[in-house]
């Protein structure tokens, strides 16, 4: 009788440890309380254009934490970033562009290579993504900045950089949250 005893007490002790330790379902984050803390800390943005546009991307149904929330907005502005560089470059290649713009798109595409290194998961670790963030933004302002000294006037050109700031707007609320997690 003592040995039945002390399997069930055994039982009882190993599903109080395991009770105590692992998160009941209620307890663990999902993804969409991540993103929505995340979402509501962005700027120039809507909290319901964040979510949304978040919440499109597969990788947000799969992160466990705020830090993997980041991880995945720095991912797709650094690919936006990239997209959007490439962008400037293909308008070179239109024969309707005169040398001054011509050299204000030369200098966005520079811009936008230069600013893709700014989004990076380093900073994440070391505590410098929002000023690595913002440094990317700068790039995007100076280029801004170009086209407006040749006078540029694309349509196409002016929605890109519209695009390019949401990402932007995004990954910099990400990367606050991560780094002020009281905020």
């Amino acid at each position: 009788m003592g040995s039945r005893n002390t399997s069930v007490l055994f039982f009882a002790a190993i599903a109080l440890f395991a009770f105590l330790h692992f998160p009941s379902q209620t307890e663990a984050t999902l993804p969409t309380e991540l993103v929505s803390k995340v979402c509501a800390q962005t700027v120039n943005l809507s909290y319901e254009f964040c979510f949304k546009f978040l919440m499109a991307n597969p990788k947000s149904l799969l992160v466990n934490n705020l830090k993997a929330v980041a991880e995945n907005v720095l991912d797709m502005a650094r690919r936006e970033t990239a997209d959007t560089s490439s962008f400037f470059a293909a308008l070179l290649k239109r024969k309707d562009i005169n040398l001054a713009s011509r050299a204000a798109l030369e200098r966005c595409s520079s811009l936008f290579k230069q600013a893709v290194s700014f989004l990076n998961l380093n900073g994440l670790s070391g505590g410098t993504a929002t000023l690595d963030v913002h440094s990317a933004l700068d790039k995007a302002t100076e280029c801004k900045s170009e086209l407006s000294a040749a006078n540029v006037s694309i349509k196409s050109v002016a929605a890109k950089l519209e695009g390019w700031r949401n990402f932007y707007s995004i990954a910099s609320a990400s990367v606050r949250v991560v780094e002020n997690p009281d905020n």
